[in-house]
């Protein structure tokens, strides 16, 4: 763009050409003719200068060109209406004039991208052709705006414009309109007739006919009055479709695989798209054919629910359904939109969408849920709900007042949950029942799609609240499919990269797992086993995942431990002189390193302001310190001569002596401090190795000092959360809690310390595999809110699914610690370590199920996608039509069949590879050998689309198609991390991966 700065003024110099003559002489002539010239042609490439009469005779194929007419001086907007030009009609295919012309009774007034256009138009009377003047519009491409003796039409090319920006960036019909008014008079100058509530009835009609269209019913004997309810709905490729994409004896499947086959559905309200009562009651053109309900039968269901009461049983902070007891805005003829969507791939289910009269009523969201399950075939579901918890208790004994529409069958099992982001809300009771996250079968499935797809359509909301309720659930439906067909397209990228990530997460949280069950006794797991069995056998048994209720009288305990460890840490001890070991010489000077880091940390900038009260108490405790050093050196000269001869060297006024201004930086010198050279020298032989035996224990003991200390924080703030309330009182717990962060951190220095020397004293011992260097991140509690920082948002915790347990948990965490006379009780520790390690076998469980459900999905989105294609070609035949009108819905059929198989092989191109590599799906890789060559197979050039499944013959019913691929079992590989270009973004072919062009085809 900076090269492009230098050569702005040439730019400008050729734009301001373009407004004169350019090269052309004055007088002007005709290029065609040779008379004198004064128009030129905008659009025609190149535009050379022509007379009124060949311009308006060049212009026959093209008669919305736009045409400027010199003045003299410039170069002014005209048309070819203003020259002068008639179009005929009729006679495009024999290019012969018609011999029974019918003028219009005033010139035409054409809605185009380019602007709108005026036009005098002649129509064909011709007794042998006999076409209606709508018909013959419809066949140049234009769409009038009424039946009979249209004045007004809106080009294709201007709805198909229209119909891609306002799905893709949800611009008004209004704007639009607007900006092809301006494009054709800026300046408001000209008298441009108003169009806009024609504009408006043809986009509407226009995408009404495209719907029926892509549902095939132009292609139905029966045509459009024939429609079924959800039968023009974009339905989700890897959705399980008995009939269509699932493998012969999928209903045997074992129950603990019956995952794989199981519909994940997401239900929620949207209270943005509102309608306001405007006073009309039109109805929909395509009532029930897509998304939304039908209106009649759902209106009649409602009004038998009017006072139907809503009890608010959870300890939730949600408030959905709070708004069914909230008296709506008066003027508001809706006030939401509730719906049902595919929880795995985020498409919209078929009649799974209605309006919510006032507030998010359960026989609303009832009804929703009921049309779209009716009829369906799996027998399990999984279902989430934002208020799951409340909506779902009652649920059997509302379905059996229902109608037989909304009845579902009785074999289905519906397992409810709630979408993980909102479960966060909720109260405890509903953390681990109606968790996706140790919900056996779930994978990694989060239950917010429903979310993506609110956001996706609050940006028409503004526009939709303005319109009729007949066309605002029109055009909301049509919002609804052009997403699922984004979504269709999007779904190699999509389950491509979910697959990556899972297979990644598979062998690390199974990696994780395994490390912390190996840490564990053998009796204490088997216990934990049955525990988790039973618990998800039945929810009345006790939670494996969460903690035991904590007693009240803890967080007095708890203080009072504190008390007590605060009076140890501030008592000053003497060290005797006297007969002192070796050993004590060195636990002393381990001792004095503690106490001089303590001074540090409270003398540091980094600490609170200090009274004159707290600098003499500080400055005692140097001086304190500072005699407890100077009574250790004397010590030290004895086991240690050679550094003490040293000192005396470096600074001789000390005269073994400290000063009481620097007591904590004065550096001790154990013999880890010094060079292998001058341990060898300067100390007594073994002094070396009791150190190094020390400090084992000492970082051992760091460690356990870290867990207890990380324990009791988590119980003071589940204390804090369940039982604290008010400023003061919170104020008070929160700075009890920061002290045992202090104290943390000293323990984390203390054991890097350690560990520095260990390096020093043994630097190839085996110490190191577990004893880890201790970081930051690697300082975390068994639990994901242990210190309480995710309320308020003081940095970002990973996800329940992505967690990973700290090493520093990993070793022995059984036993039982004595710290200063005060033991922690086992069974404590031992209920934090089952629920950490239940909630690691459940993300070891969640990512392995994640893999396969996901090569499930892919293998069932390529057999449906065939099924598609083979029911298309089936639709060819079914109407016996002229010639001309057979040839259309063959293309037609033909077309979308290539879009299918198109979509099909673009995903295998996609998929095949990385499935191959890590040993996946061997079958469905088999059958698209072919397409996608193994690196050892030769190249065979093909496009033949794989017929392992089977497929309907062409006189078959709709849902006959069955698929026997069986996906077999999973292999454990070392090249899952591994990534190239096989199965990066691609095709094998040098294609472009890129979405597909287009909302529809």
């Amino acid at each position: 763009l900076v090269e492009w700065t230098r050569q702005r003024d040439e730019y400008l110099d050729e734009l301001l050409r373009l407004d004169g003559l350019g090269s052309y002489p004055s007088p002007m002539s005709c290029r065609s003719c040779g008379q004198e010239g004064l128009c030129r042609c905008l659009d025609c490439f190149d535009g050379p200068i022509l007379c009124k009469s060949c311009m308006c005779s060049k212009h026959p194929l093209n008669p919305l060109h736009r045409v400027e007419l010199w003045t003299g001086d410039y170069f002014e907007k005209s048309s070819l209406h203003a020259l002068g030009f008639v179009l005929q009609l009729g006679h495009r295919d024999d290019d012969i004039p018609c011999p029974y012309p019918s003028p219009s009774s005033e010139p035409m007034t054409v809605i185009d991208t380019s602007g709108i256009h005026t036009i005098q138009v002649v129509f064909c009377d011709c007794p042998t052709r006999c076409l209606s003047r709508r018909i013959q519009l419809l066949r140049v491409r234009w769409w009038p705006a009424t039946i009979d003796r249209p004045q007004t039409v809106t080009t294709f090319r201007a709805l198909d414009t229209f119909t891609q920006l306002t799905l893709q960036s949800k611009i008004n019909m209004y704007d639009f309109y607007l900006a092809l008014t301006h494009l054709t008079d800026n300046t408001d100058t000209k008298a441009l007739k108003y169009r806009y509530k024609e504009f408006n009835r043809c986009v509407r009609e226009f995408l009404h006919i495209h719907t029926a269209k892509r549902g095939a019913r132009g292609h139905d004997p029966g045509g459009i009055p024939l429609t079924q309810a959800g039968e023009c709905a974009v339905e989700c490729p890897a959705c399980p479709h008995p009939g269509r994409n699932l493998p012969d004896g999928w209903q045997d499947t074992p129950e603990k695989d019956r995952f794989k086959y199981a519909l994940f559905l997401a239900m929620d309200a949207n209270f943005r798209l509102k309608s306001k009562d405007r006073g009309v009651r039109d109805s929909p053109l395509g009532d029930g054919w897509a998304y939304f309900v039908p209106t009649n039968p759902f209106k009649e269901h409602v009004a038998n629910y009017v006072d139907q009461p809503e009890m608010n049983t959870c300890e939730s902070k949600l408030r959905a359904v709070d708004h069914a007891n909230v008296r709506g805005d008066q003027r508001l003829l809706v006030n939401g939109v509730g719906g049902v969507n595919c929880s795995r791939h985020a498409l919209n289910r078929r009649i799974g969408f209605g309006d919510l009269q006032r507030g998010e009523k359960f026989c609303n969201m009832d009804y929703f849920v009921l049309s779209t399950l009716h009829g369906v075939q799996v027998k399990t579901l999984y279902l989430s709900y934002d208020i799951a918890c409340q909506w779902f208790v009652n649920l059997p004994t509302r379905v059996e007042e229902y109608p037989l529409r909304l009845q579902i069958s009785p074999d289905l099992v519906i397992i409810v949950a709630v979408p993980k982001l909102h479960l966060v809300g909720h109260g405890p009771k509903c953390q681990s029942i109606y968790s996706f996250n140790f919900l056996p079968g779930s994978a990694r499935t989060c239950g917010e799609s429903i979310e993506q797809i609110w956001s996706g359509q609050n940006a028409v909301a503004m526009s939709t609240r303005e319109m009729n309720p007949g066309f605002r659930q029109d055009t909301l439906d049509t919002h609804l499919g052009a997403w699922n067909f984004r979504k269709v397209v999007g779904l190699g990228k999509q389950l491509l990269a979910l697959l990556r990530e899972a297979v990644v997460m598979q062998a690390e949280h199974g990696r994780l797992f395994d490390d912390l069950t190996l840490s564990l006794h053998a009796d204490q797991l088997e216990k934990w086993r049955a525990m988790v069995e039973a618990w998800n056998a039945d929810h009345t048994n006790p939670d494996p995942y969460s903690l035991p209720t904590t007693e009240k009288n803890t967080f007095a305990k708890v203080r009072l431990e504190l008390a007590r460890q605060e009076t140890d840490d501030t008592a000053a001890g003497i060290v005797s002189a006297h007969e002192t070991s070796a050993s004590t010489f060195l636990s002393s000077g381990l001792e004095l390193e503690e106490q001089q880091c303590v001074i540090f940390f409270k003398l540091s900038p980094s600490s609170s302001s200090r009274s004159a009260i707290q600098a003499a108490e500080n400055q005692q405790k140097r001086h304190a310190l500072k005699h407890r050093i100077d009574q250790w050196r004397r010590i030290q000269a004895v086991y240690m001569p050679g550094v003490s001869s040293s000192l005396q060297d470096r600074n001789p006024s000390l005269d073994g002596r400290t000063e009481a201004e620097n007591a904590e930086l004065s550096p001790l010198l154990l013999p880890s401090a010094l060079q292998p050279s001058d341990r060898v020298a300067g100390c007594l032989p073994g002094l070396a190795e009791k150190e190094q035996r020390l400090r084992l224990a000492e970082a051992e003991d760091c460690i356990q000092q870290i867990r207890r200390l990380l324990h009791v924080k988590a119980t003071l703030w589940q204390y804090k959360t369940v039982n604290v309330s008010g400023q003061r009182a919170s104020t008070r717990t929160r700075s009890i809690i920061e002290r045992f962060g202090v104290k943390v951190e000293r323990h984390a220095d203390r054991y890097r310390a350690a560990r520095t020397a260990l390096l020093a004293l043994d630097p190839l011992g085996d110490w190191q595999t577990r004893l880890l260097v201790l970081l930051s991140g690697d300082i975390r509690g068994l639990g994901r809110e242990d210190d309480g920082t995710k309320r308020k948002g003081m940095h970002v915790h990973e996800s329940e699914g992505r967690r990973a347990v700290s090493w520093i948990w990993i070793d022995r965490v059984v036993r039982t610690p004595v710290v200063d006379g005060v033991a922690v009780p086992e069974v404590d520790l031992n209920d934090d370590m089952r629920v950490e390690w239940a909630k690691s076998q459940a993300r070891a469980q969640r990512w392995q199920e994640e893999v396969v459900l996901v090569t499930e999905e892919m293998r069932r989105t390529l057999v449906f996608l065939e099924w598609r294609a083979v029911w298309w070609e089936t639709r060819i035949g079914r109407r016996l039509e002229t010639a001309d009108m057979t040839s259309g819905l063959r293309a037609y059929a033909m077309k979308q069949a290539a879009v299918q198989r198109g979509l099909a092989k673009r995903f295998a191109k996609l998929w095949v590879p990385f499935l191959r590599k890590n040993s996946l799906a061997p079958l469905l890789c088999g059958e698209w050998e072919a397409v996608v060559p193994s690196p050892a197979a030769p190249l065979v050039a093909t496009t033949a689309i794989p017929s392992t499944s089977a497929h309907p013959s062409s006189s078959s019913a709709d849902n006959t198609v069955s698929a026997s691929t069986r996906l077999p079992g999973l292999s454990t590989l070392m090249e899952l991390f591994e990534e190239d270009n096989v199965d990066g973004d691609v095709d094998t072919d040098g294609e472009s991966c890129s979405d597909d062009e287009g909302i529809f085809e």
